[in-house]
């Protein structure tokens, strides 16, 4: 009996996180490259590419980092085959009244995962949010569903750590 082939699963997840600025603002900040600059300013383990091939109002952001070691969650680290390196591609549209959609989608090297999916950016009575959409795959057998939730940690992290410094930039433009 020949053995059957199974297809890695994807784990849906979606989550939202707000900010105290307007939208009109905070589109404004996350599609210009003073923001992203800054962000990754000092980021040794990182690399940067920033463009806006549909124009202003718009950005397509492709990130890459290795992940320090002593980040890794040891089921992971017990597969890697090499070092932990994370690709990240951000796409953002315009805004559209009170709304702007964007896409990401991330790989890895060193353990095979895929992750894709949309963000939509909205106008709140208290500033504006942006729901975080999206599958995640990790593709390795056996233990692949027990990372996949390890991944989709890891991109809400980076979200609310991405929130936090959006948050700490306005506040210190608004102090200058």
């Amino acid at each position: 009996m020949a053995p059957i082939a199974c297809a890695p699963m994807s784990r849906k997840f979606s989550f939202t996180v707000s900010y105290s600025v307007p939208v009109e603002e905070l589109h404004r900040a996350i599609t210009s490259d003073e923001l992203w600059q800054s962000r990754f300013e000092g980021a040794e383990t990182a690399t940067l590419n920033l463009s806006h091939p549909d124009g202003p109002g718009t950005i397509h952001i492709r990130m890459t980092e290795k992940a320090r070691p002593d980040k890794i969650p040891a089921i992971v680290r017990k597969v890697l085959k090499n070092d932990l390196v994370l690709e990240r591609t951000d796409n953002w549209g315009p805004l559209d009244g009170e709304s702007a959609r964007g896409t990401f989608a991330a790989t890895s090297q060193g353990i095979t995962t895929e992750m894709a999916g949309t963000y939509e950016m909205r106008s709140t009575a208290e500033g504006s949010e942006v729901e975080v959409a999206g599958t995640v795959a990790v593709k390795v057998p056996l233990v692949g569903g027990a990372i996949e939730p390890l991944a989709e940690q890891v991109q809400h992290r980076v979200v609310e750590s991405e929130r936090k410094f959006i948050q700490k930039w306005f506040a210190a433009r608004a102090d200058a």
